[in-house]
């Protein structure tokens, strides 16, 4: 029995009661569209599940608008794959001519989005409405270096939901572990303290403890503090390079955090090229 035949075999199990499988971007919110975890392990698993669902769903659009409605809206960043969704046949057929067409991306994109199939912004509401109780990055045994590298996503939308609760009023985050102690002040105040350039790893960890991840340009640093590294001893910028490729989905969403923290011309076209979005 090879990989797609265990699939299928496996498929039922993963059924909801309307008989469908999730979308990618619904089971998995708290991953990027390109991450390694699509190739590998849980994700990796998903889509082989995904794809032999998509092989068995009826082909006529009716049909498969209708499944994507019952699922939340798509990151903008997977807009291709709603695309072929909805167009099943279209990809043998085409000869892939407009493949790399920025109008013909652009076009299928806006369709997408005025039919509410796609989203700027979206998989931290995904992610929300599955949560229940809080869970608190050290219970994973991780130290906030380690969390801010490796669990950059996830640790952002909890960073979110985080200093949602604070602003509610009322907030009272638990005693942190002694390894986390440098980010106490930032949980339970949301003022993340002076940044340190050098130490970049740590610095992020206490800016998403404070829900309030500041730009290179906010603090005072310049292009010249970019050694585009990314070892544990990265410095600040670095580190927020680390984080918007997890944090940003779409370009509109870049925009508005570039506009919201007013962004010199030299720092937005940093950011353009350091995170390529649609």
């Amino acid at each position: 029995m090879d990989w797609k035949e265990r699939c299928r075999a496996r498929l039922r199990e993963h059924l909801d009661p309307r008989g469908d499988l999730a979308p990618p971007w619904e089971r998995f919110p708290d991953y990027e569209r390109h991450t390694m975890g699509w190739r590998m392990g849980a994700g990796e698993d998903w889509m082989g599940l995904w794809g032999v669902f998509l092989e068995q769903l009826a082909p006529d659009l009716e049909t498969r608008i209708a499944y994507l409605r019952r699922h939340p809206p798509a990151p903008m960043s997977w807009a291709d794959a709603v695309h072929e969704v909805l167009y099943p046949t279209e990809r043998s057929e085409d000869d892939g001519d407009d493949e790399d067409d920025p109008t013909a991306t652009a076009q299928r994109r806006a369709a997408l989005l005025e039919q509410g199939l796609i989203a700027s912004d979206v998989a931290f509401t995904t992610w929300l409405g599955q949560q229940k109780d809080v869970r608190w990055p050290w219970e994973r045994g991780a130290t906030p270096e380690d969390a801010a590298r490796y669990d950059t996503r996830e640790l952002w939308f909890w960073s979110r939901r985080i200093a949602a609760l604070r602003g509610a009023g009322g907030w009272k985050p638990p005693i942190v572990p002694e390894t986390w102690r440098a980010c106490a002040r930032a949980l339970e105040s949301g003022d993340a303290g002076p940044v340190e350039p050098h130490l970049g790893l740590s610095s992020l960890a206490r800016f998403l403890c404070a829900g309030d991840v500041k730009a290179p340009w906010q603090l005072g640093l310049d292009l010249a503090d970019f050694a585009d590294s990314f070892d544990d001893d990265m410095g600040y910028v670095g580190a927020f390079r680390l984080w918007g490729m997890s944090a940003f989905d779409d370009a509109h969403q870049l925009r508005r955090y570039l506009e919201a923290t007013r962004a010199p011309s030299d720092w937005r076209a940093w950011a353009e090229e350091q995170f390529p979005l649609d």
